[in-house]
């Protein structure tokens, strides 16, 4: 398992990137006036961080389980340690990024800046369940 190290400590930033969004998103919630908890106001839009921050965490809620899936089948089907980083490590980066972008940019404009670092991350995942794909029916 050594040999995975670097992926270990990937997967490890996004489920730490995970935790964080959940508190910025409650921190941020707890600002609405009329707070009933776990509920966002439906009249909040994009020029909302209370919006911005919600959507952020859901969306990597949304796309964890396909990425840690894939993630923990190249180790365990012990893929190339090395590809396999890289793409975990391009995934982590694309995702902080796009944490950033959509507490940062209030738009409703698609695609956006935050759409491109979306893909990227969505790209990786694809790309590592084709390899898992590959591995399996050769």
């Amino acid at each position: 398992m050594e040999e995975y190290h670097v992926s270990f400590i990937g997967i490890w930033a996004i489920l730490v990137l995970i935790v964080i969004e959940a508190i910025i998103a409650i921190g941020a919630s707890r600002t609405q006036k009329k707070l009933i908890p776990g509920v966002i106001n439906p009249e909040l839009g994009p020029e909302s961080f209370v919006f911005r921050s919600d959507r952020a965490f859901k969306n990597s809620l949304e796309n964890i389980v396909p990425f840690l899936g894939a993630a923990l089948m190249s180790i365990l089907l012990s893929l190339d340690p090395t590809r396999l980083a890289r793409l975990i490590i391009v995934y982590v980066i694309s995702r902080y990024i796009f944490t950033g972008v959509y507490y940062s940019v209030a738009t409703r404009k698609n695609p956006s800046l935050r759409s491109l670092f979306y893909m990227i991350g969505f790209i990786v995942t694809i790309i590592m369940l084709v390899d898992i794909g590959r591995h399996l029916l050769s």
